[in-house]
């Protein structure tokens, strides 16, 4: 968490300052307990500190709270200071990023005020407060058994090549040597041009395991190689060809929407999700609501959405045909545009405006 500048963090630590206390939490590897920056236990030593701005966080972490100083319990924080850990919450629980200008609407402020206040408090703007969250989640993740594509958009980056940008200030090292993605697999693939661009799909002897639109052949070729950073890639293949002309001449529009065997890895609740959304019908379109309370988890709406942004096969799962409540398609991994032509393509009612 270089970038919300660590050292300044301890030293609020080493000074014992209270005026920090309820903004960020410190945990102590060595005895696995964590506290506010004002408590009067002894000074642990700088390499046995983590922080963090969340005590949740600490919590899930497997740390406990300190008895002495109580950081999970409410604190006496000036208005400022309860802005800022408000609007912390939000980026936290944010699908994606907000901008400072949907921050600054929700508490009745400029702009301008929002940064300021995060400055003063965090040292960070709101937007490296999100950058240094999204990474933890994604190391959480990779530390969790999660392959690199699963984190990447669990943590809510837009793609893994945003995760290989500037990894290894944040992982130490590149995504693919913290968590082996692909190891033994031997892997086909094959780039076809199609009316909604550049069409990716691989596969293994099972089914199909990477399906990605783009507009250049290269930029989906090196998101293969991060995501499929272990595995014997070669292209061509008999089955594949098959499988891949036929999703071509679906985008085409001279075929139904076919229902293609799919080989990937996933949880219990995503593969629930994708076997339901294989089940909805071409020319339709659900909200993202309903898939949860079809699928018996009515207060799962925001894992369902999480659970399509996570789909690593584009059209062979057909996420496409969920969309939110109201007007907007909300967002989709390929595009908007994209996600509107092809509810367009199945026949779909659309109404994005």
């Amino acid at each position: 968490m270089k970038s919300l500048h660590e050292e300044a963090l301890w030293k609020a630590v080493t000074t014992r300052d209270r005026s920090y206390d309820g903004t960020f939490f410190f945990g102590v590897k060595t005895t696995g307990v964590f506290c506010r920056p004002g408590c009067p236990s002894p000074l642990p030593k700088r390499e046995n500190t983590v922080f963090a701005f969340s005590p949740t966080t600490l919590l899930q972490d497997g740390y406990r709270a300190c008895r002495r100083c109580r950081p999970e319990e409410a604190n006496r924080l000036d208005g400022s200071v309860k802005t800022v850990i408000s609007l912390c919450r939000v980026i936290e629980e944010s699908e994606e990023v907000p901008t400072i200008k949907e921050l600054a609407a929700r508490v009745g402020l400029s702009p301008s005020a929002v940064a300021r206040m995060f400055r003063r408090a965090l040292g960070v703007s709101p937007r490296q407060y999100a950058d240094a969250h999204r990474r933890e989640r994604f190391r959480n993740a990779l530390r969790n058994g999660a392959d690199v594509l699963e984190a990447t958009y669990d943590a809510g980056f837009g793609s893994t090549s945003r995760v290989y940008e500037g990894a290894d200030a944040h992982l130490g090292m590149t995504p693919k040597a913290y968590r082996d993605a692909g190891r033994g697999q031997r892997i086909a693939y094959t780039v076809e041009m199609t009316p909604l661009g550049y069409l990716l799909v691989a596969a293994t002897e099972k089914g199909v395991s990477s399906v990605k639109l783009g507009d250049t052949r290269d930029a989906l070729m090196e998101e293969l190689r991060l995501e499929f950073a272990c595995a014997d890639l070669e292209e061509g293949g008999e089955c594949l060809g098959g499988w891949t002309g036929q999703l071509v001449e679906y985008l085409a529009g001279r075929l139904p929407w076919p229902e293609l065997p799919y080989d990937v890895r996933a949880t219990a609740f995503q593969r629930q999700v994708w076997e339901h959304l294989r089940r909805i019908p071409s020319g339709t379109a659900e909200r993202y609501s309903e898939v949860a309370r079809q699928l018996g988890r009515p207060q799962a709406t925001r894992a369902v959405a999480r659970a399509c942004a996570t789909n690593p096969v584009a059209l062979v799962v057909p996420c496409h045909r969920v969309v939110p409540k109201g007007k907007g398609l909300a967002g989709y991994r390929w595009g908007v545009e994209r996600k509107r032509q092809l509810l367009q393509l199945e026949g779909a009612a659309v109404n994005d405006s």
